[in-house]
């Protein structure tokens, strides 16, 4: 509605007698009256609130401006005598910022009712539940693990064995507990490698552990060897990766085959992102963040694969990687030639890093005659008869080690060498101390100066005799 205002009937006198109908109004103007009130518009069907401005306007010709754009005048009461007119710009102002407070209001409401807020206070981090294990107090239920080791210390093999024990419901993984509730699970295994290499291993596997292939109706596998990969797209010299290679087309077929996997192994990291450098933070971080992020919002938790570095202590490329993990653990050789291997924590988040290691034989037809496989497996050492694999020398040292410790009981490395009179610095020294790790004989307790070795608790004497 335009309302007609005079611009040069000068300023509006004070009139306490406001017209109250549009009649009472339309004569106050015809009579060249150009005072305009919250009253007159009221009379008119418009709705006017005062808005506070501290200043003294009165200009008609804004006024008739704006009336000429059907808009009221928003007014001031300056004091009770006083009224003062609205420019165009502070009444579009006005409006607008009325406007934007209604958006902002709806659309803080819609955004909080999409994402609640995250943020805990003390009583309800309190209540925050305890955390869940797949291999337990090991590995958690969700997030990332990453296993490394030197190539063809048998990480493959290792972590078949973790992967098929898990989805045929067995109740350990190589003495440590799963939390399958003895129960079949689902798993993805993406082999990049992949081919006959793995799947010799697999047939060893069902053949030494005696298990139903039904059992493991819920592990699939993205065979690299048949040219089928996987790979992500993250860092500044990332390649595209093609659709037929894409992370949706695996979830697309993992959806397909039924399957709702609560682990996922890719074997190897390097092999899920081409292009990357394996030295740089940004790229290798970013790679794992993905992983982990994929992980933890899907709910499965995902174990990669990779190598160590030159000198073997750490894992291959940039160091922040591990910081990454929720788990990772350091595969090693134990020994020259000898088969064995031994798997070492190096962090459990939410844990104190543990102490105690994963020791096992790779055994294959060999040393299995009735295995009837071309693969191998991975035979905890401690079902093993540990002796056998010492020479009367290594035995006697053996001997002279757990004596001295069954005497003295916690003996640092230099207070253990001092007691059988055999520098803690030599190849057989620290050999030794790995075999009685490794076959669970003896224990470490404390660490950095205070590190010692102890008997284990199963520790029986007839084990070296």
């Amino acid at each position: 509605m335009s309302i007609e205002i005079d611009p040069w009937g000068g300023f509006p006198a004070i009139n306490t007698e406001v017209p109250t109908t549009l009649e009472g109004y339309q004569a106050e103007v015809l009579a060249g009256k150009t005072y305009i009130t919250a009253e007159m518009f009221a009379a008119v069907g418009y709705t006017v609130e005062y808005i506070e401005t501290g200043s003294w306007l009165g200009d008609q010709l804004k006024a008739a401006e704006l009336a000429e754009h059907g808009l009221p005048c928003y007014l001031k009461l300056d004091d009770a005598w006083e009224y003062s007119l609205k420019t165009p710009q502070e009444l579009e102002a006005a409006i607008a910022e009325l406007s934007t407070e209604n958006l902002e209001s709806a659309a803080k409401e819609q955004y909080w009712n999409k994402f609640p807020n995250r943020l805990k206070g003390v009583d309800e981090m309190l209540k925050t539940p305890e955390i869940e294990w797949l291999v337990q107090d090991k590995v958690h239920s969700t997030g990332l693990f990453q296993l490394y080791g030197a190539s063809y210390a048998g990480k493959t093999l290792i972590t078949i064995d973790l992967v098929m024990s898990w989805c045929a419901g067995l109740d350990n993984w190589q003495g440590y507990h799963l939390n399958n509730g003895g129960e079949p699970q689902e798993a993805l295994y993406i082999a990049a490698e992949g081919g006959a290499a793995v799947s010799v291993h697999v047939d060893a596997w069902i053949k030494y552990h005696r298990v139903d292939k039904a059992r493991l109706a819920g592990l699939k596998f993205l065979d690299g060897g048949d040219g089928d990969h996987v790979f992500l797209s993250v860092g500044k010299k990332a390649e595209a990766v093609p659709e037929n290679d894409s992370w949706d087309r695996l979830f697309k077929e993992v959806v397909e085959a039924g399957i709702n996997p609560s682990l996922v192994v890719f074997d190897t990291q390097i092999d899920i992102a081409p292009g990357v450098d394996e030295n740089s933070n940004t790229d290798m971080v970013g790679i794992l963040r993905e992983i982990k992020r994929k992980a933890d919002s899907a709910g499965f938790m995902a174990m990669v694969i990779h190598h160590t570095g030159h000198d073997g202590s750490r894992e291959r490329g940039a160091s922040g990687m591990k910081g990454k993990c929720d788990a990772q653990a350091r595969l090693e050789v134990i020994g020259k030639d000898t088969g064995q291997a031994k798997l070492t924590w190096t962090k459990v988040k939410g844990r104190e890093c543990p102490k105690d290691i994963i020791s096992y034989h790779i055994q294959g037809s060999r040393l299995l005659p009735d295995l009837d496989s071309e693969g191998a497996v991975c035979v905890p050492i401690s079902n093993l008869d540990a002796s056998k694999t010492y020479t009367t020398s290594e035995h006697q040292l053996a001997k002279q080690m757990t004596n001295a410790l069954s005497i003295k009981g916690k003996l640092s490395a230099v207070k253990l060498s001092e007691e059988i009179g055999v520098g803690r610095n030599t190849v057989k020294f620290k050999e030794m101390i790995d075999a009685l790790l490794t076959s669970k004989q003896i224990t470490i307790t404390g660490k950095g100066p205070t590190l010692a070795y102890e008997l284990a608790p199963n520790f029986h004497d007839d084990t070296l005799s």
